[in-house]
């Protein structure tokens, strides 16, 4: 019975007796290093297969467990006889006699699908932050581009008056010269600011077909590793295919879960995710716990920098709402009847 269990968990024993270096596997090991089962071993033969960090690492650690009579557990990386390469949980403990060390043991276990899978994670996570602040910087440079638009036209408007009163009445040439200068130069703000809410507009996406149920269970997954104490309760029905940019769809339902996870405060951190399939779009509704959204600001939540958090900068509903739009979409957002608040957006689906 151990090993079967030995070998499904991919978890071996090993044991080397420091007085006489006699180095001993259980089946699994070989297994684990590729290795033909009952195969002589030789301690320093083995070390060949560890990656340079692992080996300098594990060293470090084996040298201290021995003096200090401690056991340790490090992840190292090894390339098996067979030239695979493999992620290896080592855990090692000290036996003493008469207050001696005799022997170093423990276990390996492959964990090269589990360190696979936390890698992606961490891929994910570091696109999706990129995504974030790039799609921030574009909502940004849009709300500046809009502001400053609307006095830049005015003083524009104003040069263009005084020039045309110049040209009529006699004026110092030094003021008609300033005027003239005043006006090329709001002409060419103008301009900076015509291409910069142009490019802004661009739909900056990749496009590529994928199951709604993919994209949730992606962005649950990421915000696991976040929202340990996180409650989700999630609804998807029967779900389609959407065409669009995976990683930016992501990040919406990573900044709603995100904005009500953080709205619940206190209270049982409860969220909901729904999604209702109407005859051309995904109705997909994020609700929380939580006490609800100021309805002062519910008009405006959508709005740069408008934030209901004393910390917050008001860009993550902006930024979901710009990817949305962007993807033929609809969001809004409501209170419950009771208590907590709901967002829910709309987006197209692939009709067979």
């Amino acid at each position: 019975m151990y090993d079967r269990i030995s070998g499904l968990a991919r978890i071996g024993v090993w044991e080397f007796d420091l007085v006489t270096e006699k180095l001993t596997w259980t089946d699994t090991v070989y297994d684990l290093f590729d290795i033909p089962r009952g195969t002589l071993l030789r301690r320093t033969d083995t070390l060949k297969f560890y990656d340079e960090w692992s080996l300098r690492e594990m060293e470090k650690l084996r040298s201290e467990a021995i003096r200090s009579g401690t056991g340790f557990s490090m992840d190292i990386v090894i390339r098996t006889a067979r030239g695979a390469e493999k992620s290896i949980r080592l855990t090692a403990d000290i036996e003493q006699e008469n207050g001696k060390p005799v022997r170093i043991f423990g276990t390996k276990q492959d964990v090269t699908a589990e360190r696979a899978a936390q890698q992606k994670v961490q891929l994910l996570q570091n696109q999706l932050g990129y995504l974030a602040r790039a799609s921030a910087m574009e909502v940004m440079a849009s709300t500046l581009a809009h502001k400053v638009s609307q006095p830049l036209a005015a003083a524009t408007n104003y040069l263009s008056a005084a020039l045309a009163i110049a040209s009529r009445e006699p004026v110092s040439p030094k003021i008609n010269h300033g005027l003239n200068e005043a006006l090329q130069s709001t002409t060419r703000a103008g301009e900076i600011i015509r291409q910069m809410r142009a490019m802004t507009r661009k739909t900056q996406f990749s496009t590529e077909t994928f199951e709604l149920a993919r994209v949730v269970k992606e962005a649950l997954a990421i915000v696991a590793v976040t929202y340990g104490d996180l409650s989700i309760k999630c609804d998807l029905g029967a779900t389609a295919l959407i065409s669009g940019d995976f990683f930016q769809i992501q990040q919406v339902f990573i900044n709603l879960i995100s904005n009500a996870y953080d709205s619940t405060g206190d209270r049982a951190r409860q969220i909901t995710i729904q999604c209702i399939k109407g005859e051309t779009h995904l109705e997909i509704c994020v609700s929380d716990s939580g006490p609800g959204i100021d309805e002062e600001i519910l008009p405006n939540i959508f709005e740069a920098f408008v934030t209901t958090k004393p910390a917050g900068l008001g860009i993550g509903l902006s930024v979901t709402q710009t990817i949305i739009e962007a993807h033929g979409g609809h969001i809004r957002a409501d209170n419950l009847p009771k208590e907590g608040a709901s967002i829910c957006f709309t987006i197209p689906f692939i009709t067979p």
